[in-house]
């Protein structure tokens, strides 16, 4: 009668041990792979089979009822149907006499009833007397009857009785049930977190667990067998019990109204229906979120393959593409590197292994693949294929609102749980964001990988060019030195290999990071009682991200302003306490301050000194002189861009004669290289620099002698009249015009010849002066020489980057290391001690830059000795360079006649003793003795018979004269 339900409940079980079946199988797959996470796909198909029973389970937790679930109520009925409606039974003696286990009630009524028993009896004797008399049969002294309704009484126990005492058992195997799935759905997460999140395997923990349950599980079914078993016993004795006892004072036939019955009934099956809509509750909330588990496990396995695969493919790709290569340049640059030491095959070494194989062959390759191959293309397929996994799966799910609500037997409130937010959420912060902050660390991996194979290039290139140089005194020392090139440029492909290696290990186990990393806050994330924390916190950072984008873009508005108003505001008040402080010199409000000191004047007289302690091969790449390498030229593309105006106008005849100012050093010579490779070839190209002063006419004639070597005059009007008989066209350039004049009583006499002949000459002759600027400014003041050209083309100020990659490209083809000391009036920000070796170096790196731009500013000679002479040590293939402020005061208490000396040095960019004197008037002695006291200073360099500004006070004497009005 009992046995489908019995059978129910013990079926009940099956869902949870089909799970620790595929659980145990699951186990067994993972100790036989031997911790090998490449291939997923058992595990998936596993999951999928698991995911199975939880979806089924789930889907027939909606037909969970107390009519439903237990359809026992058909057999009970029929067995109750068996009964009969009334039957009458002859009481029992027990029933009229007391008991001892009566109560006292009872016992009472039972003496009452006894009393009324024995009345009746004696009355029953006094019949018999006159039946007797009348010889009739006496009446028996029986006790009463009572009537019996058996169905009832069978619905009572079989029924209403059956319904009480299975509560309690259903309501613990419910329970039960929750408590098996929880330890389940425990061990189904640790395998998990072994498989995506790499955690510790502890395989015989959740075997023994998952065993346990079984266990229990089997135990538990025990006990219901044999509880229904005992309780069927327990009833049919009831029954037995109470028969005798139905409509007596014991047991009156109310307590089996058919009313009641029902009522009660009803009750327990209310209880009962209480029960197992309780649970059906908690095992929606379980199994609803077990359901989000799987769901998001399927996308974390997806996840996890497209990272496995990015990840071989990137390390194939880094193999193919750098490594191998690497490995090819360290191996001849090796066998480079022993053959020069040994004086072996030094032909072969320049021709075949370094020219040909390296130069030409290798580095080009290597630098032509990697610039093909777009490295970042698979991190955002890698990005994209991540959002995609999780874009269509999410919906909305009914999970509990409050934590902890497993821990115990309450119901939990559930409410619609957006876990799209929460994907969204953790994929924005553990995946997009670490991975564009990896793609930025690729590109500037790459850039470096192939700014080194630049350097490296560059190291073998400068040593065969230094190696094959004739202006070497020393060939011993330029051996040394070009061995000592490629040792260099052999480190340097070891730290590149090395560098591509950790690349390579790096990127790959920074993903494999991002995609531990991200499942397990997802994983985490989604646990019942983070969800709602987690869906407030996101909502939470993506109004404050939003916010801080507004914020941010407000402060670099406010920023850029700030900077531009404090620059100027800080401009203005520099050059008024420069002026300040000059003007109470002159008019003499202040102490002069004493001349230059000591530390300075050894400081610059010392440079060339300090200078030629360098590597022969390092100051011949820093060498101050125009540029015949192009790659350390510097990109100038308006100046190109106007010489292209010009000559394009002059080949349309126009009027183009064109004047290029610049500073002394700003490399004016290296553009006019740059017009001659552009146009030199269009037609005859003539190019003459003036190393000398012309002041006469005569002396301009002989020159320009040189000039039209073709051509016989003695007369500039027979120049004239030659040049306008000239049958083709030509290009001539003529460097320093400032040497065409001395700054004396008539020493402007050839500067009209010269502005004549452009003038009249310009349709066949396509003019290029260069000029300083200061001396073109002075000219265009005096005699409006503007005028006399058609284009003016002025250099642009070098910015700091560009100082910077100028500086850095010539310091790169030495193939020395750098090293940054603090300068010595350093005052870094507080974070600076914080900082590792290498942010220290980045940051000492920048703060040097920064200095030497604002003291050289435009003046790249100026910049390139500076940096020179900044060299504290060298050793071990390490540059030391330290930043010097150096105490430029003694301006200010220079004499009138001392700065006089320093404008015309300035507009001259060189003077002899003898054009001194003749433009200040002096004598020999005096004009000799004021001149080698700059000399002897290290304001002056003298080289040959000229005497020129020093370079490292160049920017400062510039000021000095500005302030004084001298220049503009």
């Amino acid at each position: 009668m009992y046995t489908k339900y019995s059978l129910k409940l013990v079926e009940s079980f099956h869902p949870a041990e089909n799970m620790i079946s595929t659980l145990l199988e699951t186990i067994n797959m993972v100790e036989a792979s031997k911790g090998d996470h490449k291939n997923n796909s058992a595990y998936f198909d596993l999951s999928k089979q698991f995911s199975s029973h939880v979806q089924d389970h789930f889907n027939e937790l909606d037909a969970i009822e107390g009519t439903e679930f237990f359809d026992h109520f058909t057999d009970v009925n029929e067995y109750i149907e068996g009964f009969e409606d009334a039957v009458s039974e002859i009481q029992n003696r027990e029933r009229f006499y007391v008991q001892s286990s009566d109560r006292l009630v009872l016992k009472i009524r039972k003496l009452g009833k006894l009393f009324f028993l024995k009345i009746n009896w004696m009355l029953i004797g006094g019949v018999n007397i006159f039946r007797r008399i009348f010889k009739k049969s006496p009446i028996s002294k029986t006790f009463w009857k009572h009537k019996v309704n058996q169905k009832q009484l069978a619905e009572l126990v079989y029924l209403v009785n059956f319904l009480d005492n299975t509560n309690q058992i259903i309501g613990e195997t419910l329970q039960f049930r929750q408590e098996i799935f929880q330890r389940i759905k425990a061990v189904d997460r640790q395998i998990e977190n072994f498989i995506l999140v790499k955690e510790t395997w502890g395989e015989n923990e959740l075997e023994k667990e998952l065993k346990e349950c079984a266990e229990l599980i089997q135990s538990r079914k025990k006990e219901i067998e044999a509880f229904f078993d005992q309780l069927k016993r327990n009833l049919d004795a009831l029954y037995e019990e109470l028969y005798p006892k139905v409509g007596t004072i014991e047991f009156p036939l109310r307590r089996i109204q058919q009313g009641r019955l029902k009522k009660k009934s009803a009750r327990y099956l209310k209880i009962q229906n209480t029960l197992l809509n309780n649970y059906q509750r908690r095992a929606f909330a379980l199994f609803e979120h077990w359901r989000l588990v799987y769901e998001i496990r399927f996308s974390n396995l997806s996840f996890t393959n497209h990272f496995i695969n990015k990840e071989v493919s990137l390390r194939d790709m880094f193999d193919e593409i750098l490594i191998t290569k690497d490995d090819s340049f360290v191996t001849l640059l090796e066998t480079a590197f022993k053959k020069i030491s040994t004086e072996e095959d030094l032909h072969f070494v320049q021709n075949d292994l370094l020219s040909e194989q390296l130069l030409k062959q290798g580095i080009p390759a290597y630098t032509e693949r990697i610039m093909e191959t777009d490295f970042i293309a698979h991190l955002d397929l890698l990005n994209t294929s991540c959002s995609e996994e999780y874009a269509n799966s999410m919906e909305s799910y009914l999970l509990p609102v409050k934590k902890a609500w497993d821990q115990d037997e309450r119901v939990p409130k559930l409410r619609e749980t957006n876990v799209s937010s929460i994907v969204r959420g953790c994929l924005s912060e553990s995946v997009e964001e670490t991975i564009l902050k990896q793609k930025n660390e690729l590109i500037n991996s790459i850039q470096l990988s192939l700014s080194n194979a630049g350097d490296l290039a560059g190291v073998v290139e400068y040593a065969l060019e230094y190696y094959n140089t004739k202006d070497v005194e020393d060939s011993a020392d330029q051996h040394a030195e070009f061995a000592n090139s490629i040792e260099r440029a052999l480190k340097k492909a070891k730290e590149n290999k090395q560098h591509n290696l950790d690349l390579s290990r790096n990127l790959i186990e920074e993903l494999g990071k991002i995609n531990r990393q991200f499942i397990e806050e997802i994983t985490n994330a989604i646990l019942p009682d983070n969800l709602n924390q987690k869906q407030t916190e996101m909502i939470r950072k993506k109004r404050i991200k939003d916010a801080r984008n507004n914020v941010m873009n407000v402060l670099v508005f406010a920023k850029e302003l700030f900077t531009k108003s404090h620059v100027r505001f800080l401009g203005l008040i520099k050059q008024a306490r420069i002026k300040y402080t000059a003007y109470r010199e002159v008019l003499g409000l202040s102490d002069k301050s004493e001349t230059i000191g000591s530390e300075l004047s050894n400081y610059l007289s010392e440079t060339e000194k300090a200078i030629a302690r360098l590597p022969l091969m390092y100051q011949r790449l820093f060498k101050i002189a125009p540029l015949a390498n192009a790659k350390f030229r510097i990109e100038r593309p308006k100046v190109i861009q106007q010489f292209e105006i010009a000559y394009s106008n002059w080949t349309s005849g126009k009027f183009a004669p064109t004047c290029l100012v610049g500073e002394t050093g700003s490399g004016m010579t290296s553009s006019v290289n740059i017009f001659e490779e552009k146009f030199g070839h269009q037609y005859p190209f003539y190019r003459f620099s003036l190393e000398r002063k012309i002041t006469t006419e005569h002396e301009f004639i002989e020159f320009l002698k040189t000039v039209f070597d073709d051509l016989s005059f003695e007369s500039m009007d027979e120049l004239h009249s030659q040049i306008g008989e000239l049958k083709g066209r030509r290009i001539i350039i003529i460097e320093n015009m400032h040497h065409l004049f001395l700054r004396k009583v008539n020493g402007f006499k050839v500067l009209p010849l010269f502005f004549r002949l452009i003038s009249e000459s310009n349709k066949k002759i396509f003019w290029l002066s260069t000029c300083l600027l200061y001396t073109f400014n002075y000219f265009d003041y005096t005699l409006k020489v503007s005028n006399y050209y058609g284009h003016i083309v002025r250099l642009e100020n070098l910015n700091k980057d560009q100082l910077t990659e100028i500086i850095t490209k010539r310091h790169k083809f030495s193939g020395f290391k750098l090293n940054f000391l603090e300068a010595k009036n350093f005052n870094p920000k507080r974070s600076y001690k914080k900082m590792t070796e290498s942010q220290k170096q980045d940051y000492l790196r920048e703060d040097y830059f920064k200095r030497l731009y604002s003291y050289a500013q435009n003046n790249l000679s100026l910049a390139l000795v500076f940096w020179m002479r900044s060299v504290v040590n060298v050793e071990d293939n390490n540059f030391y360079l330290q930043y010097r402020h150096l105490d430029y005061s003694f301006f200010t208490s220079l004499s009138n006649s001392q700065v006089i000396t320093l404008y015309n040095l300035l507009l001259h960019g060189c003077l002899t003793l003898e054009e001194h004197m003749t433009i200040l008037a002096w004598q020999k002695e005096e004009s000799l003795a004021h001149l080698m006291v700059f000399t002897d200073d290290g304001i002056l360099i003298k080289k040959e018979n000229y005497y020129y500004i020093n370079s490292l006070v160049y920017r400062q004497v510039v000021n000095h004269l500005d302030v004084l009005n001298y220049i503009h």
